[in-house]
C-alpha cells in the first residue's frame, strides 16, 4: 500500500557527545550487558525541516523474510503517541557527519511484522545541518501516521522492543541504495550520547553475535562479541533477537572504534560454530 503524508523534523543543536573512531583483530570473548537509563534532554533551539512517508502498510498475512539489520535504537526507547496519528521520533547525528545532498531513511517495522512504514528526511536547507555538522546534533522528526488505530494497538502491546526504526543516512531512499551511516533512533528525548543500545535483529531463530572492534591504550586492537538474546514475545516475526551494547562497560577492554571503513561493528549469525551471515552496522556515535 502506497501512501504520502508530510511532517516536521525540528532540530537541537549543541548536545554534546563522546567521539568514537575504530580499528582491526580477530573475534574475541563475549561481553554481557544490562540496560540502563538515559536522561531526557531538555529543548534547545529548533529548525523545522519536511519529512515525507513514501510508504505505509498493514498485512494481515506474515512471511518471514526480510533484511537482518532492523533497528538501532537507543535503550529505553520510548513509546510512540499511540493515542493520534502525530507521531515523533528522536535522532541523533555526531559532529563531522557530512550531510550535503543526503537524507535520512527511516524504516519502521512492527515486531509482528504487520506494520511497516518507509520515512525520507531531506537534510539539505538550515544553518544547523552545515556540512559537515560542527556540533552534535539532536533532531526530533514528526509525522502523521495513515494508520493511527495501529498505533493505538501498538501502545497496547507488551514489551519488549515492539516498534524497530532502522535511520539510515544515504544519497536517496531506494532500498538497492547503499548507505553511508546508521545513527541511532529513540521515542523520546534523550541527553546524549546514548548509554544503551539496542540493536533488532531478523536472525531467523539463528544465534546472533554483534561484534565491535575496541583499541586497547598501547594501540593493540581486538574484535569483541556480544552475546544477543532471543526476544521472549510469542509474535516475533519481522524480528527475534536483541543485542545490547552498553558502551561503558566496553571501556575496561578498550576505546570503540566506529571511523574505519575495514574495521565496522557487524551482525554475526551462527549456525552451531559456522557463520551463517555477516551483516555490517555502520554506526555513527
Amino acid at each position: 500500500m502506497n501512501r504520502s503524508s508530510v511532517g516536521r523534523i525540528l532540530i537541537c543543536g549543541g548536545v554534546m557527545l563522546a567521539g568514537a573512531t575504530l580499528g582491526g583483530a580477530m573475534l574475541g570473548g563475549l561481553i554481557h550487558s544490562s540496560p540502563v537509563r538515559a536522561q531526557p534532554s531538555d529543548s534547545q533551539e529548533s529548525l523545522a525541516l519536511t519529512a515525507t512517508i513514501l510508504n505505509e502498510g498493514y498485512e494481515p498475512a506474515v512471511d518471514v523474510s526480510g533484511t537482518t539489520l532492523k533497528g538501532v535504537m537507543v535503550e529505553p526507547s520510548g513509546h510512540p503517541d499511540g493515542q493520534a496519528e502525530h507521531q515523533h521520533l528522536y535522532l541523533w547525528l555526531p559532529a563531522q557527519l557530512e550531510t550535503r545532498e543526503k537524507r535520512l531513511c527511516l524504516s519502521l517495522n512492527s515486531r509482528d511484522g504487520q506494520y511497516v512504514s518507509l520515512l525520507e528526511v531531506p537534510l539539505g536547507s538550515g544553518p544547523a545541518l552545515s556540512s559537515p555538522l560542527e556540533a552534535d546534533t539532536v533532531l526530533r522528526a514528526d509525522f502523521t501516521t495513515t494508520k493511527p488505530e495501529y498505533y493505538t494497538h501498538y501502545a497496547d502491546t507488551p514489551p519488549p522492543h515492539r516498534l524497530a526504526v532502522l535511520a539510515e543516512l544515504k544519497v536517496d531512499c531506494n532500498p538497492a541504495t547503499p548507505r553511508d551511516a546508521v545513527v541511532v533512533t529513540g521515542w523520546q528525548p534523550y541527553a546524549a550520547p546514548p548509554e544503551t543500545l539496542s540493536v533488532l535483529v531478523n536472525a531467523g531463530r539463528l544465534e546472533a553475535l554483534l561484534a565491535v572492534w575496541l583499541e586497547n591504550n598501547l594501540g593493540n586492537q581486538q574484535q569483541q562479541g556480544l552475546r544477543c538474546a532471543p526476544i521472549e514475545a510469542a509474535s516475533r516475526i519481522a524480528y527475534d533477537t536483541a543485542c545490547e551494547l552498553r558502551l561503558s562497560s566496553l571501556h575496561k577492554y578498550g576505546r570503540l572504534l566506529l571511523d574505519d571503513p575495514g574495521r565496522l561493528p557487524s551482525v554475526i549469525l551462527r549456525r552451531g560454530g559456522s557463520v551463517a551471515a555477516a551483516v555490517p552496522l555502520e554506526l555513527q556515535l
